[in-house]
């Protein structure tokens, strides 16, 4: 599941549209929107949006199949 996805995946999860998410995290609604197609969030904005969806940011935005499976390898 790539960024755009993920964070998407969870507004959704947690049924809240991308106005409550966006006045959540202080920021728009276009501006969810941007991050669901693609663009990555500052800081500030990226670690509000994983403690609204209690999760981290590296579950957010980084992690994805080829960590896993770089990670399954380095545990090895």
């Amino acid at each position: 599941m790539d960024r755009i996805n993920k964070v998407k995946y969870y507004r959704e999860k947690f049924d809240l549209t991308q106005k409550k998410l966006g006045e959540l995290a202080g920021v728009t609604s276009d501006y969810i929107s941007q991050i669901e197609r693609g663009r990555i969030p500052g800081m500030e904005t990226a670690k509000k949006l994983a403690e609204i969806f209690n999760t981290t940011i590296d579950d957010l935005f980084f992690k994805d199949k080829q960590n896993l499976k770089f990670n399954k390898h380095q545990s090895a």
